[in-house]
């Protein structure tokens, strides 16, 4: 793990698509809708335009990168309120493109998710009307997708984040299933629902196959028939991503009653393994981070002017610094950051016994890289 600091980048976190041992690739915004493909390089500090064009993007405008490609969207609109809608897929190193399919929409479509390179969900919003609907490159099969909570729009208020483990060699799909706080409680303020309405607050770990979700949206079935790995239905109750370890996802579950949180990891279809239990009464914490980038916990447990102390959770590591951090990363890396002022990062070296600081920055972690980006592209 290495630090790159691309402060002097116009870009945020959002718009980093890879970083390799000597450039960094990002998408670099001209206005409210337009983009391009650049390269950075940390030798010479050129920066160097990959893409052969320039590209429009009039919603939501997400990258997804697999595989030495990103994919996005290229959207054309019409006077009439057509959009034309390329679907890209981007060879960010060669600078080739592949143009997946066209689609033409009344409204703006967002690129929400990719599945196996080969299985794209899109959400089109028009007025106030939102479609979701899934799109498979090899066949060109197209279908409106009637589980509304994939896309986080179900009036029952459920939100699910999608993730693609392979187990015992087949796809699935794994995902991290709770409450929509935020339009929960604006219906709760509008009227719209009552405290007393049977509303589903539990939290869960949900798997599916790729071909039965599919075949599920083919069928035109109302709900994907996931399953349930955990679900918890405890007041204060909480399920968490906490990334992937050698190719496995991680989760935790905390259970309120208990006063306990559990590292779980999905080894089967149908197994969760425990990884580790948390008491927490037995730390008295001071605060905590989840980090899926480490897939552990790291809990504070002391805080003064000139003493800062942290446990790995999963492996019961002991981290101190006489200087303020919240997470380790490759046992290496003690990173602070601060949102005070205009913001910043510290990062103390273990190895070298160096601090570094950046002033007006957050950073982010891609390809085994920290990148420290300015505060003022946000």
């Amino acid at each position: 793990m290495r630090i790159v600091d691309a402060r002097a980048m116009s870009i945020s976190h959002e718009d980093l698509i890879a970083v390799t041992e000597t450039s960094v690739y990002y998408r670099e915004k001209s206005g409210e809708t337009s983009f391009s493909i650049f390269r950075y390089d940390e030798a010479n500090g050129t920066v160097t335009p990959v893409s052969r064009r320039v590209y429009e993007d009039y919603g939501i405008s997400k990258l997804f990168i697999s595989g030495g490609r990103v994919y996005f969207l290229n959207e054309t609109p019409d006077r009439t309120g057509v959009i034309r809608t390329e679907l890209i897929a981007f060879d960010y190193r060669s600078g080739e493109e592949e143009v997946l399919a066209t689609f033409e929409k009344r409204g703006n479509s967002t690129l929400y998710w990719v599945l196996a390179d080969r299985y794209f969900l899109f959400l089109t919003s028009f007025g106030d009307a939102d479609e979701a609907w899934l799109y498979d490159a090899e066949t060109a099969f197209q279908e409106r997708i009637r589980d509304e909570r994939l896309v986080g729009h179900a009036g029952k208020f459920r939100e699910l984040y999608l993730f693609t483990s392979d187990l015992e060699g087949v796809p699935y799909i794994v995902c991290n299933a709770r409450l929509d706080e935020f339009a929960y409680y604006e219906a709760l303020e509008a009227g719209r629902v009552s405290p007393d309405d049977a509303i589903d607050h539990s939290e869960a770990i949900l798997i599916c196959s790729l071909d039965d979700a599919v075949e599920a949206v083919r069928e035109r079935h109302s709900e994907i028939p996931f399953e349930d790995l955990i679900r918890l239905h405890g007041e204060g109750d909480t399920v968490q991503y906490l990334g992937e370890r050698d190719n496995r996802l991680r989760f935790s579950a905390f259970v309120d009653a208990a006063n306990e949180e559990t590292i779980y990891e999905v080894t089967a279809p149908d197994v969760l393994r425990e990884v580790t239990v948390i008491d927490w009464g037995a730390y008295e914490p001071i605060d905590f981070t989840y980090d899926d980038v480490s897939s552990t916990i790291f809990i504070k447990v002391e805080e003064s002017e000139d003493h800062t102390e942290l446990i790995d959770a999963t492996n019961g590591a002991r981290f101190l610094d006489t200087a303020p951090f919240e997470r380790v990363l490759a046992s290496i890396y003690f990173i602070h950051e601060s949102a005070e002022g205009g913001g910043g990062v510290s990062i103390f070296n273990l190895e070298t016994n160096e601090r570094q600081t950046f002033e007006d920055a957050y950073y982010t972690v891609l390809d085994e890289t920290i990148v420290i980006l300015s505060t003022k592209q946000l």
